[in-house]
Order: structure tokens, then C-alpha cells, then sequence
């Protein structure tokens, strides 16, 4: 079994779109990656805390999931494929219900480079397209440490870890 396989809970990020608080007005959430080493894919998921009120939010989580290929021992490379959504509420009825959003980034900045070279065309060397990823700095059954392509780093800790229990809750 690949060593990245299963779930990982956040405990930490420089990302700051990966940072949730109940003072943000994103509201306070939990987020974790779900490997699956034999089909390629990562699932990052942030689940959304109900209220104080206990009323469950807007957006009860969301899942972003992404083709993932190691290209060397340490390092991943990420195709980001869709985000799903589960909603509570469709405008104020309380239904709850699913959206897929296809992530259309990579075909918009494969098209941005395009229009870049053809603009440059003569004029030194073609821009290539970036690639996303993220190299493994750190890894063990119970703790993994990485670096993405933007320089955030991610601690994350399996849940059956006892000494990060106290830091997962």
C-alpha cells in the first residue's frame, strides 16, 4: 500500500485558504485530504461546524478532488478535477442538495500561456505552462509534512495518532 494512502487531518498550514476559524466569516470548519494511492486520486475536504445556534451552515462541506501523480519519490503532481459541494439550503428552503463544480483552471491557464507565447512570438524563449504539485518533506504512518508549488507548507496527522488527538479535536 502506497504510504500517503488514507485519510489526513490538518493541523497545520500556511495556506491561508486552508485556515478556518469561527471568528472568519467563512465560519469555522475541518479539513483533511483522503489519499487513494491505487486510483490516483486526492480528496481534500473541509467540513463546515454547525453553528452555535445548531443550525447546520449554508455550506455543510466541501470536496475538492484531484488527480494525483507521483512523478518522482517525494514529488506529486495535482490536476485538479471538480469541487462538490453539499448545501442545507436551496435560496431559503431547507433542502439539502449537491453542486459540482468543474475546475475549468487548467484549460484557462493553458489559454493565458498560449495567448503569452503568441504575443512573445521571436522574442526570447516560450513560457511553459506551471504545473501544480507538492513535494513530500516529511513522511511517516503518522505524520506528513509538505510543500506545495506556492511554498505553503501542510502538516497533517493521521486521527489515530494519540499524541495529535488533543490538536485534531
Amino acid at each position: 500500500m502506497a504510504p500517503l494512502n488514507g485519510p489526513w487531518k490538518l493541523l497545520f498550514s500556511t495556506a491561508a485558504d486552508a485556515s478556518f476559524s469561527k471568528n472568519s466569516t467563512r465560519g469555522d470548519a475541518k479539513a483533511q485530504n483522503i489519499v487513494d494511492g491505487v486510483k490516483g486520486r486526492i480528496t481534500n475536504v473541509i467540513d463546515f461546524v454547525t453553528k452555535e445556534d445548531g443550525s447546520d451552515p449554508v455550506l455543510k462541506q466541501l470536496q475538492v478532488v484531484i488527480k494525483a501523480t507521483a512523478v518522482s519519490p517525494t514529488r506529486v503532481e495535482l490536476n485538479f478535477k471538480y469541487a462538490k459541494a453539499l448545501l442545507t439550503r436551496f435560496f431559503f428552503l431547507p433542502i439539502r442538495w449537491t453542486l459540482y463544480i468543474p475546475v475549468p483552471a487548467a484549460f484557462i491557464t493553458r489559454c493565458i500561456v498560449f495567448l503569452s507565447n503568441i504575443l512573445r512570438f521571436g522574442r526570447g524563449t516560450a513560457k511553459k505552462v506551471p504545473k501544480a504539485f507538492f513535494d513530500v518533506l516529511y513522511l511517516d504512518n503518522d505524520l506528513r509534512i509538505h510543500k506545495t508549488g506556492e511554498d505553503n507548507l501542510f502538516v497533517q496527522a493521521r486521527e489515530s495518532w494519540d499524541e495529535a488527538k488533543p490538536l485534531l479535536a
